[in-house]
């Protein structure tokens, strides 16, 4: 009885590891690593039920891209350690300023995005704000205070758009902030893609 017992113990264990390796890797596919936010094919899969709720009448999503400015001069300068404990503390910052039910991803390097699945222009403009807002107050990085800022593009998704379309339209409207002067937002407008 003692060695069926340990039989079935031995078994169980084994089910409850692998159990526990697929939820690890299932968030390992998700998550970005650095800072524990959403990836981008977890974002787009969100961004995609989004819009879909919204066909529906339900919902209307607005997509937030946001841009650190001059990020790279801060990865040359002080190392790219540096800069992942920058993204790390700004990760933290980022996520203080949004709401429980906002998703915020890391795109890849010093891109985030904000998903807010039913908004409207004056919510989205105030969400952009704070952020901004908190990416004001400066850092200390290896005893050196870095003042970093983020332009940020908005685009809300009309009836017909595609998560990638979505996605494209707010990146576009985050140059189109840049180029206004850094560390504001600008809204998506179909003419930016001529001029661009």
């Amino acid at each position: 009885d003692r060695r069926l017992f340990e039989t079935f113990a031995s078994h169980a264990a084994a089910l409850l590891e692998n159990d526990r390796v697929k939820s690890q890797l299932r968030h390992q596919a998700f998550h970005d690593s650095l800072t524990g936010f959403a990836n981008r094919v977890l974002f787009a899969e969100r961004v995609h039920k989004a819009l879909t709720l919204s066909r529906a009448g339900v919902r209307r999503p607005i997509v937030l891209f946001v841009d650190l400015d001059d990020f790279k001069t801060i990865n040359d300068s002080l190392g790219h350690s540096a800069g992942d404990q920058l993204l790390i503390a700004v990760a933290e910052r980022v996520r203080l300023a949004l709401g429980p039910e906002d998703l915020v991803a890391r795109l890849g390097g010093d891109e985030f995005a904000v998903l807010l699945e039913r908004s409207d222009r004056p919510a989205a403009e105030a969400v952009a704000s704070r952020l901004v807002d908190a990416l004001r107050a400066p850092f200390v990085l290896e005893g050196r205070e870095m003042r970093v800022h983020a332009s940020i593009g908005i685009a809300d998704g009309s009836p017909g758009s595609v998560a990638e379309e979505l996605l494209r339209n707010a990146d576009v409207a985050m140059y189109s902030a840049k180029t206004n002067g850094k560390g504001g937002y600008a809204w998506y407008d179909p003419e930016m893609h001529v001029r661009s």
